[in-house]
This record gives structure tokens, sequence and C-alpha cells, in this order.
């Protein structure tokens, strides 16, 4: 998939605008790797924020018969996205959202996010969702509306797991070599989109 095409999609999915900062690092090179979770070690965030950071991509991008968030690396996407790309604001929205989520998981469950089963995982972050929608945006002063830091979170798993390689050539139809474009093609019953 185009990296251009992943960040239309990701805006289309989370109805957000993506930061200058995080289009420029996408179109730059920053993209996400498969990788085995004994590999990573993090770079930005500390050991109990990535594990968390995992569990909550996987929430967003479980594995079902197509790779989840984990298993095309979008938690060491986001982190190396933060460590080297992203302005200090940014950065600090995102483990701001992160401890949030915990916090919550802590206030509801008395447990940390990695401690819940899958059901109370992805009820928590529907409500996180839900209430992050439902707040009013104001522009900021370069005119971007200002989001909630879990939608922001959200937008960057997305983002990851389009622009990996993995998604790109298993997920979507993949043609490597193109041939005559065709702007208007019949669609057949259960056929993935294509990455363009």
């Amino acid at each position: 998939m185009d990296r251009r095409e992943a960040i239309k999609r990701t805006v289309l999915l989370t109805g957000a605008a993506l930061s200058a900062s995080t289009i420029t690092a996408v179109l730059n090179g920053c993209q996400a790797e498969a990788s085995t979770a004994t590999a990573w070690a993090p770079k930005f965030f500390d050991a109990q924020q990535a594990a968390a950071l995992s569990e909550i991509a996987e929430t967003i991008l479980p594995a079902t018969e197509t790779p989840g968030a984990k298993d095309v690396g979008v938690p060491e996407f986001i982190d190396q996205l933060a460590a080297t790309c992203l302005p200090e604001e940014e950065q600090m929205s995102l483990r701001d959202s992160i401890e949030q989520i915990e916090a919550q998981a802590q206030s509801k469950h008395n447990k940390t996010f990695t401690g819940l089963d899958s059901e109370e995982r992805l009820a928590l972050l529907n409500t996180i969702d839900a209430e992050a929608r439902s707040i009013e945006t104001v522009p900021d002063d370069m005119g971007e509306t200002a989001w909630s830091g879990f939608l922001k979170l959200k937008q960057l798993v997305l983002l990851g797991y389009f622009t990996s390689e993995k998604v790109g050539t298993e997920v979507t139809a993949f043609l490597p070599i193109p041939g005559q474009y065709k702007p208007c093609i019949p669609y057949e019953e259960g056929q993935p989109a294509w990455t363009y």
C-alpha cells in the first residue's frame, strides 16, 4: 500500500487529521516492521508502558484470519516514531494517553491494562473512545483540531498497521509489478481492497 493511501485510510477511519510530524515521519520511511516480541527493546517507552501499548494496539486490531497489530510490529512502529520523529509535546501526549488508560483500568478493575482479560480491555477502550469522541474540539493556534490523546494513539495504531509490509502484501490485494491503470474494475464478492 502506498504510504499516502495509508494516511488517507487512517484519517478516514478515525475521523481526525494526522499531525504534520506524523505524516512527515511516515513519508520519510518510518514504518511498522514484523517482529518477534523478544527482539523488541523499547527506545522511548519504559517496559510497563511498552507492554500496555502492545496490548492496547492488539485490542484495537486483534489477530483474526488477518494478522493483528503485534504481528506486524505496530507497537515497535509507535515506539520508533515517538523516539525519533515526534516533537516533545506529542511524545508526552502518547505517554499520558497510556498512563490514563492504565489509571482507568486500575480505577474500574483494580488491575493494570495488561492484567485485564480481552473483553474487559475492549470494553474499557470502547468507553474511552466514546468519551474522547464526545468532547467538543477546538482549533488550536495552527488551525488544527485538538483531539484527545487516545484518538491520536488510535490513529498511530491504524497508521502503523496499514503501512506495514505484511498488511500491504498479505491482507490487501497486491500486484508487485503494476500493469495498466484501470480506475473502474468489477468487484468480486469477498475480494480484499487493493494495495496502492
